[in-house]
């Protein structure tokens, strides 16, 4: 996208130059910023701008902050220990966040009115995206957002944002509801609306979970959670998950994850140091667990260090990049029915994600009986180190870690002795907690909240009691 942008540039400037009307024909639109266009062609370019956040540089930067994958080689070893990161590294990121995803699927909703589908599955597509950006940023504009009267819009509080996400999300399901399917989608449901939908209530279920956090856990939060998950992605064979697809054409449709580590910035990220490869090692103690499906599927054990598979698994050049799952469908019911203290149900859920692993990604893992896991506090903790597994190199794993104030451990035996191994920050005594408002937000709007180094370890309202 900067590299769109700066030929954008240069190409205006020549125009103010020659006066060549004929020069940008064909040349002087962003595909993903259209001036005009049907709302189902809006529909694709927002698809594209959330595919390019989402599965960009803030995947990135989230997999790193949860030690699912290294800053090896120049600004990324900054990110690694965190001392690194400013403002000017989201720049990029909000404007696609909010001018390429935000924006498309604002003018989608206006022009389809009579066309219930596009509309219920571009209101489904915010929710998520904006749930993502709350989560992320804190504060973050909406209710205001993308609106031309408004030059500078306010910040929504992180709860009222919520508030709106959910709302979002249940008129987009409504929407949905005996529609037709979508003539065109490039995400893997293929139009199909009755898998957007499930795709709402899961994702309200999700939200609804970082909420809770912040009430507590209450009772009533975590039986909504169950309430919408039970209509959510739930199918263990993979069938139902919501994917962003990809193609073989190197710059236009391939795997972002993929041009990054092959053809963009080789060296920049590894699998030297990370906490998620020797937990998946150190899972086949229990006697029920085998990780080497998940293992290799994300990543390259042949190298030294680890690498991550660009050949055979997640990130081949043409790979299917994950937005939700059914793992973590059912890991919400797991967590929220082991919260309430409903131990049977919370032990078929959890058995429920692993039999996805096993199906997925080639794990060989055993399903867990009572006896496992002898107390409330051992079947919780192997929830959530399975919610950690099941959302790797997602955004989402980053939202999930900082929910549970990263307390992620798995017990090794390295050095002789049996002994439990946490999550311990890469750099000095604290966890990345949310990411920094863009620079360019802060120079262009003066409701931007202020914001210091020390803010990236300050947390958000959600994850604050």
């Amino acid at each position: 996208m900067r590299k769109t942008s700066i030929f954008i540039t240069l190409v205006l400037l020549i125009v103010a130059l020659v006066g060549c009307e004929k020069f940008t024909n064909g040349y002087d639109t962003n595909p993903l910023r259209p001036s005009d266009a049907d709302p189902l062609s809006i529909f694709i370019g927002a698809e594209l701008g959330y595919t390019l956040f989402t599965e960009g540089f803030p995947s990135q930067i989230g997999s790193i902050w949860t030690q699912q994958i290294a800053g090896a080689d120049r600004q990324f070893t900054g990110y690694q220990t965190y001392t690194s990161t400013t403002s000017y590294d989201f720049a990029n990121d909000w404007i696609l966040a909010y001018s390429d995803a935000l924006s498309n699927l604002k003018i989608v909703e206006s022009k389809s009115a009579g066309m219930p589908n596009l509309r219920g599955a571009a209101r489904i597509l915010e929710g998520i995206h904006m749930g993502t950006m709350t989560a992320l940023w804190g504060d973050v504009p909406y209710s205001e957002a993308n609106n031309p009267a408004i030059t500078a819009p306010h910040y929504d509080a992180q709860l009222s944002v919520y508030t709106a996400v959910q709302t979002v999300l249940s008129a987009g399901i409504t929407d949905l509801t005996n529609a037709a399917n979508i003539a065109r989608d490039i995400s893997s449901y293929g139009g199909n609306v009755s898998l957007w939908a499930k795709a709402g209530h899961s994702a309200k279920a999700r939200y609804l979970m970082h909420v809770a956090r912040h009430n507590s856990y209450a009772a009533a939060d975590l039986n909504a959670v169950i309430t919408e998950a039970q209509l959510g992605i739930l199918a263990t064979s993979g069938a139902e998950d919501l994917m962003l697809t990809h193609g073989t054409v190197q710059g236009g449709n391939q795997n972002i994850w993929y041009s990054f580590f092959v053809q963009d910035r080789t060296g920049y990220m590894d699998a030297s140091s990370t906490f998620v490869i020797p937990m998946m090692i150190a899972r086949s103690l229990d006697g029920k667990s085998n990780e080497k499906g998940r293992l290799n599927f994300y990543f390259d054990t042949t190298s030294s260090p680890f690498g991550i598979n660009t050949t055979t698994g997640a990130y081949t050049i043409d790979a299917n990049y994950p937005i939700i799952r059914a793992s973590e469908t059912h890991l919400l019911l797991a967590e929220a029915y082991a919260r309430l203290g409903t131990t049977a149900s919370a032990l078929t859920e959890l058995n429920n994600a692993r039999q996805y692993a096993n199906t997925v990604f080639g794990n060989t893992s055993a399903d867990f009986v009572a006896g496992d896991l002898a107390t409330p506090a051992a079947l919780l903790q192997t929830i959530l180190n399975e919610e950690y597994l099941a959302l790797m190199h997602q955004l989402e794993a980053f939202n999930f870690v900082r929910r549970v104030n990263y307390a992620i451990s798995y017990t090794d035996t390295t050095g002789g002795t049996t002994h439990t191994v946490t999550m311990a920050p890469t750099h000095g005594t604290a966890f990345p907690q949310r990411f920094f408002y863009s620079s360019d937000e802060i120079n262009a709007n003066v409701n931007t909240p202020p914001q210091t180094a020390n803010d990236l370890y300050v947390k958000t309202t959600v994850n604050t009691p």
